[in-house]
């Protein structure tokens, strides 16, 4: 991993870049000091931000959900989503974690809780989730979904080449049929607030990896 240091402050800036087949996928972390960039002057400074530019294209920048099983709360215990979901029927995804139900009438009983109440979203969460669904007119499992500026990859809940209909928040969406963004691009709907009670014979049960903006 490339480094560059600041020789006055010994402060250590990083930039890497991963590429993968067909995909090209940037990261770039810089610490609180910047002197080091406007050290490059600004011809190099603007040939390095048309690199990132070209690298990324159309792609929002920012890395993937980690692949790490994802532990939901169920029915007092908890449950493995990437190995299913039981019977399970519903599972939101809260900045506070993971939580099925196995009705719609017990999310909702557990949304107007105390404890569902309580919840604090992140600064990265959406005000309202993107819904996903198994069935066409929003029928079968449910996944929601807040979490805003990363790639989540469905197959961590279970979910991946499973959704029929969905329903955006206030935030607009990306889907793709590859993992991390990679693959087409989903070229419906996806504007906040859109509800699609059929995503169309061309994209049912394709969709693997989804991005809210």
């Amino acid at each position: 991993m490339p480094r560059l240091l600041d020789r006055e402050t010994g402060v250590s800036e990083r930039f890497f870049l991963y590429a993968e087949t067909n995909h090209v996928r940037d990261v770039l972390s810089i610490g609180a000091n910047m002197k080091w960039l406007f050290r490059l002057g600004p011809v190099t400074a603007v040939v390095l931000s048309a690199m990132l530019v070209g690298f990324t294209g159309s792609v929002p920048l920012a890395s993937a959900a980690p692949n790490a099983p994802i532990i939901a709360s169920y029915n007092g215990g908890t449950l493995n989503l990437s190995q299913g979901w039981g019977s399970a029927t519903v599972c939101d995804v809260t900045g506070a974690g993971t939580y099925c139900f196995a009705s719609q009438a017990a999310y909702e009983a557990w949304q107007s809780s105390a404890t569902g109440q309580s919840l604090v979203q992140p600064l990265t969460s959406c005000s309202s989730s993107l819904k996903l669904y198994e069935n066409i007119n929003y029928g079968g499992d449910e996944l929601i979904l807040s979490t805003t500026l990363l790639w989540i990859n469905l197959s961590a809940y279970s979910f991946a080449d499973e959704a029929s209909s969905y329903q955006v928040g206030a935030c607009s969406i990306i889907m793709t049929d590859g993992t991390n963004g990679s693959g087409n691009v989903y070229p419906g709907a996806t504007s906040a607030g859109s509800d699609v009670s059929w995503i169309g014979a061309a994209w049912n049960d394709r969709v693997q990896s989804v991005y809210i903006n």
